[in-house]
């Protein structure tokens, strides 16, 4: 089972070298892994200016929605 399901909100968590550390997007496409590691499932977030970029589970946190 994995961590995000498409439409979920996410931010970009530090770690690896990338502009987009900090930043928030929607889960357009999740890809589990085939031998079933959740952390090497790779999720592809579509930012606001409908850019998509690819990241693995680990890299990614959930978004609290506001009320």
């Amino acid at each position: 089972m994995t961590k995000f399901k498409v439409g979920e909100r996410v931010k970009i968590m530090p770690g690896v070298a990338t502009p987009f550390v900090g930043s928030e997007g929607i889960i357009a496409e999740l890809y589990p892994h085939g031998g079933g590691i959740a952390t090497m499932d790779r999720f592809i977030v579509q930012f606001e200016r409908r850019e998509k970029r690819s990241f693995y589970s680990v890299e990614l946190a959930h978004v609290k929605k506001s009320e």
